[in-house]
């Protein structure tokens, strides 16, 4: 009599039916995991549209062959996408933004403003034969969370003090453009006696024309990057707080050794200190030190567009956000948050604006501009890639003749005319530009209008490299 059978003899067979489906349940239940992956970037960088594509790929997944280099998509193992986040506290506009893609004409998604969540579970086969021989599915729980670049950049505040913090913001406001469009507000501070009793009123008033200041900077027109503090400009829940009534001060008194308790300086001093302890790190403290893995977009055409100072400012915010994201065991974040980040994708945006034949070109370029901070941050054990991709294809490839010669073109809506175009949108460098590059308006790269996107029947074309993403972030929790 074999082993089964003396065990049915001796405790029944429908009870031993019954402890073999509970241990099968909890044996599954170990194959199951949990993945959270936060997506940020520069302002206007597209994560909106990325968390939006990248959700109604993997929703559709089970049933197209959109993502032919998302291998547990491409072995069609993927048997179901459900969301949940219906139970988030902080759910992604996904439904209002897939509308705002799929109508006629399509729109680009509104931006969001805060901190939001999709969440999924995927239903899957592994491709383990040693996992299948436990469950022949499981599930993984996928949190997407998306926040404000803006609030990344208030990263480098933690280890500055209020007077550090003022003296690089007075190196900042000496370049152009800065200098010209903070004319005024630079004069209004210089009649401040900072050593003076406290009031409120103007503290109010100058706190007020920073934050307008500040959203003139990162506008379209002037695109800058180094947005600080990043809560001025997209407060989230901290909206009307008395806190975010806080400026760099550019004419300090000369001697901070004896500064009076109550006056203007200790009083913007004191706020900045609780803004960096109440705000900063209990944001980082209570999300940041729980994602898995970070996606940051950058769109470097928009500053390869708008000349050398937004690129110099853009490299600077880049630079001053990894050396923040220090990982390593004696990183600066480490000590304060213990985060668990394992994996970050920089990812450039708009690769749909240059031709096939540039999107090498700009996957160097963004590792040019970061390549210091990413060989840090290998060191210190995190997996880095620098991918350029379009979450929504907006054009399509053409060719024209000239000179007897064929060249590469695209084919797209113009965003500002609304008029169908096809050009030839120029090369983007493999090594970091030169003042003769910048002076010859050599960078003219359009902005184009999305096109449909379909609410069923996805395929590769309404794309470029999203697959490849997926890949690279999650391809290792489907094995």
């Amino acid at each position: 009599m074999g082993l089964g059978s003396k065990l049915k003899s001796l405790i029944g067979e429908d009870l031993l039916d019954d402890l073999q489906h509970q241990l099968k349940e909890v044996a599954a239940q170990g194959l199951d995991r949990h993945l959270k992956i936060a997506v940020t970037g520069l302002s206007r960088s597209g994560k909106t549209v990325f968390i939006t594509s990248l959700v109604h790929h993997l929703m559709e997944a089970h049933q197209s062959r959109s993502l032919p280099f998302f291998e547990v998509a491409s072995e069609q193992r993927i048997i179901s996408v459900k969301d949940l986040s219906a139970t988030s506290e902080k759910p992604f506009p996904l439904r209002q933004s897939i509308q705002a893609l799929g109508q006629e004409p399509p729109l680009w998604p509104e931006s969001t403003t805060g901190l939001s969540e999709v969440k999924l579970a995927i239903r899957y086969k592994p491709a383990s034969r040693l996992k299948r021989l436990v469950n022949d599915t499981a599930t993984l729980y996928l949190d997407i969370i998306d926040y404000p670049g803006e609030w990344l950049l208030d990263l480098p505040l933690l280890h500055l003090d209020f007077a550090q913090w003022c003296s690089k913001q007075q190196q900042l406001f000496a370049l152009e453009p800065r200098a010209t469009l903070a004319k005024n507000w630079c004069a209004a501070q210089s009649r401040i006696d900072w050593l003076a009793p406290a009031n409120d009123d103007a503290l109010a008033v100058l706190s007020e024309e920073y934050t307008a200041l500040l959203h003139l900077l990162r506008n379209d027109e002037n695109a800058l990057s180094m947005i600080q503090p990043g809560r001025c400009v997209l407060p989230g829940e901290w909206a009307s707080n008395p806190l975010l009534q806080l400026f760099p001060i550019l004419n300090p008194p000369a001697d901070l050794s004896q500064i009076p308790a109550g006056s203007m300086y200790q009083q913007l001093q004191q706020r900045y200190e609780d803004y960096k302890e109440l705000i900063v790190k209990r944001f980082y403290r209570e999300h940041f030190s729980r994602f898995d893995r970070q996606v940051v977009l950058v769109d470097c055409l928009k500053v390869l567009n708008h000349g050398k100072p937004c690129f110099d400012d853009m490299k600077s915010a880049l630079t001053d956000i990894l050396q923040s994201f220090n990982y390593g065991q004696s990183g600066f974040l480490r000590r304060l948050f213990s985060p668990r980040i394992d994996k970050v994708l920089f990812a450039s945006s708009k690769a749909d604006h240059v031709t096939a034949n540039q999107h090498h070109n700009l996957d160097k370029f963004l590792e040019l501009i970061i390549q210091d901070a990413q060989r840090d941050m290998r060191f210190d054990g995190i997996d880095t890639r620098c991918m350029a991709l379009a979450s929504i294809r907006s054009t399509e490839s053409a060719e024209a003749v000239l000179d007897g010669q064929t060249i590469s073109c695209l084919k797209g809506i113009n965003k500002q005319t609304g008029e169908t175009i096809a050009l030839f949108p120029g090369e983007v460098p493999m090594e970091l530009p030169s003042e003769r590059d910048w002076n010859s308006s050599r960078f003219r790269f359009l902005d184009f209008a999305p096109r449909k996107l379909p609410q069923t029947d996805l395929k590769p074309a309404h794309h470029i490299r999203l697959d490849q993403a997926l890949e690279y972030l999650t391809g290792d929790m489907f094995r």
